[in-house]
């Protein structure tokens, strides 16, 4: 990477870092292109050059967000450690990231919006599957999960419970449902923790 990409990327990630603080604390809706410019440090042209209008940047920030996440999740299955480890390391990120999330005024924009909903869906089926497939594999060289039920099955099993959270009220249930939902998510209605 030459140096106008180093600095061209440092601008990025500063225009979606402040986009995201800023829409996490009031909303979208309730933000300027003017304040994320002065909270990044950089001229209100750069971030219209780079995302266009200020949909297009609430789009990335969450495309963002969500690439993050799902970076962290495919670091712990990576990790030298055993799988039970592995998925409890995982659920507290998760419960840490919805969390988050369910406090953020971005996310209470976000859930009614239906591009963005697209953008979630879309970094779900295409990034996440990856991940997905590993966390599978590995749980099943380490006898976790059923070597006998075909990946794909399995795999279709874990999307299919995604549209769980993408429901416009789950960020708004309680911790405890959430978690609940984590649960079954991993252990399912008969698994238990190890």
């Amino acid at each position: 990477m030459n140096g106008y990409e180093k600095r061209t990327k440092l601008k990025k990630d500063s225009i979606l870092n402040a986009a995201w603080e800023l829409f996490s604390a009031r909303g979208i809706s309730n933000v300027s292109i003017s304040e994320i410019a002065a909270k990044a440090k950089v001229s209100q042209v750069s971030i219209y050059n780079y995302f266009g209008d200020k949909n297009n940047l609430a789009k990335e920030v969450l495309a963002s967000y969500l690439d993050k996440a799902i970076k962290e999740y495919d670091e712990i299955l990576e990790r030298d450690i055993p799988f039970s480890e592995k998925l409890k390391l995982i659920i507290d990120s998760k419960n840490k990231a919805t969390a988050e999330l369910s406090r953020s005024a971005f996310s209470e924009y976000a859930w009614q919006d239906k591009t963005l909903q697209q953008v979630y869906k879309e970094a779900t089926n295409s990034k996440a599957i990856s991940v997905y497939k590993k966390f599978i594999e590995l749980g099943k060289q380490e006898g976790a999960i059923d070597k006998s039920i075909p990946t794909d099955a399995i795999l279709a099993y874990l999307l299919s419970s995604v549209s769980i959270v993408e429901r416009s009220d789950y960020l708004r249930t309680s911790p405890e449902y959430k978690r609940g939902i984590l649960r079954l998510f991993f252990y399912g209605l008969f698994g238990k923790e190890e």
